[in-house]
C-alpha cells in the first residue's frame, strides 16, 4: 500500500515538473500566435533590463564590433537560470548593420534581426511600461530607441524592413534558445538595446526619413498638456493615449480623434492623476507609434 502511494506520488510531482517547465517555456517564446501575454519575460529578465545585482559590473563603453564577430565569440552554455556571466554579458558592443525584420514580442519587447547581409542576431528593446523595466536606470535610452524605431519602419510585425544602415549599441546577452527569428549560432544578443541611429544621415531615401512627428508640453505639467501628432503619410487611424504608472499598471486609456488621418490636438486634463511620473503610450491601430515619459506636478 505504501509502494503505491509513494509511486502515485512521483507521478503526480513528475508531472507538476514538467507542466511547470512547460509554462515558463511558452511564456518566454515569442507570440507567433499573436496571443497576449504579460508584460515582461521570465528567464532572466532582470539581467535583460539591468536592474539585476551585478547591472553595476557593466562596462557602458562600447566595443567597435560587428555581426560576424559579436556571432563567432564563445559563449557560456544558455541556462535560463544563471545570473549575468562575467567576460559576456558585462560588455557594451556597438555594431553597424541592417534590421531586416521587426517584430512586437508578448513580452511587449521590440524584437529586431540585425544582418550584415549574411550573419543575424537578435536585438531587443525593453517595454519601458513594465514596472521592472521602468524601474532601470536606463530607461530613458529604452524610450528613445523605441522611438526611432516607432519612426522609421512601420507599425507592428514588419519582415521586409526597408532602412539603411544603422549603427546599433547594446549589452551583451546569452539567451537560452527557444525557436527566436535571427537567433546567433552562439545565442549572443544586444538586450538591451541601448542607442540606435543611421550610420549615415545623408542621401537617405524618402521611406527612411521620420513620418510621424510627436510633441507633448508643458511637461512637467500641473493642470494640463497638450498632445500634438502630425503624420506626413496622413495614416493616423484608431489612436489612443495609454498612461502607466511606476507600477507598470495602465491608468488611462484615452481615444485620441485624428482629423483626416493627419493630425491629432488633444488637451489632456489632469484630472485624478496623482503626482508623479508615468510612461505614456501613443498607439495608431493597436501598435506603438511614441513613448516617453510625462510628469504630473
Amino acid at each position: 500500500m505504501k509502494k503505491n502511494i509513494f509511486f502515485t506520488i512521483g507521478i503526480f510531482l513528475h508531472i507538476c515538473t514538467f507542466s511547470l517547465q512547460a509554462q515558463t517555456k511558452n511564456a518566454e517564446s515569442e507570440n507567433e500566435s499573436g496571443t497576449s501575454l504579460r508584460c515582461g519575460g521570465v528567464e532572466r529578465w532582470s539581467v535583460k533590463v539591468l536592474t539585476d545585482n551585478l547591472a553595476n559590473t557593466v562596462n557602458f563603453t562600447p566595443i567597435n564590433s560587428t555581426v560576424l564577430n559579436l556571432v563567432t565569440l564563445s559563449t557560456p552554455f544558455a541556462d535560463p537560470y544563471m545570473g549575468r556571466s562575467a567576460g559576456i554579458e558585462d560588455k557594451t558592443y556597438k555594431i553597424t548593420c541592417n534590421i531586416t525584420i521587426k517584430k512586437d514580442e508578448s513580452d511587449n519587447d521590440m524584437h529586431l534581426v540585425l544582418s550584415d547581409g549574411t550573419n543575424t542576431l537578435i536585438g531587443e528593446i525593453p517595454d519601458p511600461a513594465c514596472s521592472a523595466a521602468a524601474s532601470s536606470a536606463y530607461v530613458n535610452q529604452y524610450i528613445a530607441a523605441r522611438n526611432f524605431v516607432n519612426a522609421n519602419i512601420a507599425s507592428g510585425n514588419v519582415y521586409n524592413v526597408n532602412i539603411g544602415y544603422v549603427t546599433v549599441t547594446g549589452v551583451a546577452f546569452i539567451d537560452p534558445p527557444h525557436g527566436q527569428t535571427g537567433a546567433a549560432p552562439n545565442n549572443i544578443e544586444l538586450h538591451p538595446i541601448l542607442d540606435i541611429y543611421f550610420a549615415a544621415p545623408l542621401g537617405m531615401s524618402q521611406a527612411d526619413k521620420k513620418n510621424t512627428d510627436v510633441k507633448i508640453g508643458p511637461n512637467p505639467f500641473t493642470s494640463s498638456t497638450r498632445i500634438k501628432v502630425v503624420s506626413e503619410i496622413n495614416n493616423l487611424k484608431d489612436c489612443s493615449l495609454k498612461l502607466f504608472n511606476a507600477e507598470g499598471m495602465e491608468v488611462k486609456n484615452i481615444k485620441l480623434p485624428a482629423a483626416n488621418n493627419h493630425q491629432i490636438d488633444y488637451t489632456l486634463n489632469r484630472g485624478d492623476l496623482k503626482p508623479g511620473v508615468y510612461i505614456y503610450r501613443i498607439t495608431n491601430s493597436g501598435s506603438s507609434l511614441n513613448e516617453g515619459k510625462l510628469i504630473v506636478e
